[in-house]
């Protein structure tokens, strides 16, 4: 786990210091769209009727969120959906570091049906009260306690939180949200059975779901988060979904054969993973494919010709493609120096995430509809809507 957060953070903060635009939300409006439901990966993907859990998520900046509430009763709170990771993490108010109080945060001592844990058996066998998170410019220290959990109507009454009561302060000064709902696979929680979305109780496949991430304020394109299925209308036409095999028991993983900028392979990989990840703002790649990518484009470009900027390929199991043009991969940006927009890219080195690791983040998720089964662990890849109109 704590890979994960030392990942998460280091690019989280990385697009806090590059994305300084205007932030956009979208529209909470519940849509009424026909929802669909893998039952198995490799059955048709077939009508459902209302079990379908649909959750419209607000954008602002690189930050994909989700209004949240926590105890009886209700404490309102903002936060980020992450496949990278599968707890729920809170800014407590046991922590009063300019860090935490800046934002909102988990009160247990105003809740009736908050649960403090004193001592819990962890997932790695040690018993604790506390755990002690690093990232990669700091860290976080966090105490457990259950409680009941809502998203919109649907609620865990017994939820699994770690509150955060100690962190760094550069680190959580410049965050737009209040924690952070995981929806990494089951076995990487802190404990068992800590996940949000598997401890649903209603009637539907709560350990699947699907998301898309939109750069859109359309209604028609906002944000979602679907438990139980997927919405069809944001699908590109003609496309269907690509099955692969998770490659991880703790992480949303799946292989990449290859990647490609144009006609040269940028990659050096044996056994590449592709982490999908929708709390991280960049595609990441290790050191040496970066050092190809820089001498081809440098740290920046002007913008006057990115449609002549090579796609960026991914080649996946049974040599099935999934590619990026250069606007889709570059971010224009007005800078004070310059007359004209320049061009950077959403791709960053990453030096800790080693030699055969590809994190696929938001970038990546933007143009592609993804779901998520834990129960066939498989993860499906259709093109978006929002892509075919690009």
């Amino acid at each position: 786990m704590s890979f994960k957060y030392l990942l998460l953070f280091q690019l989280i903060l990385l697009s806090v210091a590059h994305n300084q635009g205007k932030s956009v939300k979208l529209s909470k409006k519940q849509a009424h769209h026909k929802h669909h439901k893998s039952q198995k990966f490799l059955d048709s993907i077939m009508d459902v009727n209302d079990d379908s859990i649909e959750l419209l998520l607000q954008k602002h900046e690189n930050f994909y969120l989700a209004e949240m509430t926590v105890g009886t009763p209700d404490q309102k709170l903002t936060v980020l959906i992450d496949t990278g990771s599968p707890n729920l993490l809170l800014t407590s108010s046991l922590c009063q570091q300019n860090s935490c109080i800046q934002h909102g945060s988990y009160n247990p001592s105003l809740s009736t049906t908050s649960y403090y844990i004193e001592a819990i058996k962890l997932a790695n066998g040690e018993v604790g009260n506390e755990i002690d998170i690093q990232f990669a410019s700091g860290s976080v220290v966090g105490v457990f306690f259950e409680d009941r959990v809502c998203l919109n109507q649907y609620c865990v009454n017994n939820q699994f939180i770690v509150g955060i009561v100690e962190q760094t302060e550069d680190i959580f000064s410049q965050m737009k949200f209040d924690g952070i709902l995981g929806l990494g696979r089951i076995k990487e929680a802190v404990v068992k059975n800590a996940s949000y979305i598997h401890n649903l109780e209603y009637d539907t496949d709560t350990r699947n779901f699907s998301l898309y991430l939109s750069n859109s304020d359309d209604d028609d394109m906002s944000s979602e988060l679907v438990l139980g299925g997927i919405s069809q209308h944001l699908i590109a036409p003609g496309e269907e979904f690509k099955f692969f095999d998770v490659t991880s028991d703790n992480l949303w993983t799946i292989n990449i054969k290859a990647v490609f900028l144009g006609d040269e392979r940028i990659d050096d990989c044996n056994n590449c993973q592709g982490l999908i990840d929708s709390g991280t703002s960049f595609i990441s790649f290790p050191v040496y494919a970066m050092e190809k990518f820089y001498q081809k484009f440098g740290v920046y470009q002007l913008c006057s010709n990115i449609e002549s900027f090579p796609d960026l390929t991914f080649v996946l199991d049974r040599g099935i493609k999934f590619t990026l043009t250069g606007s889709q991969y570059f971010k224009r940006n007005t800078h004070a120096l310059f007359s004209k927009d320049i061009c950077i890219p959403y791709i960053k080195n990453n030096p800790i995430i080693g030699d055969e690791l590809i994190v696929l983040g938001q970038p990546f998720l933007i143009h592609h509809y993804v779901w998520f089964d834990e129960d066939q662990s498989k993860i499906g890849i259709v093109k978006s809507k929002q892509q075919s109109h690009q």
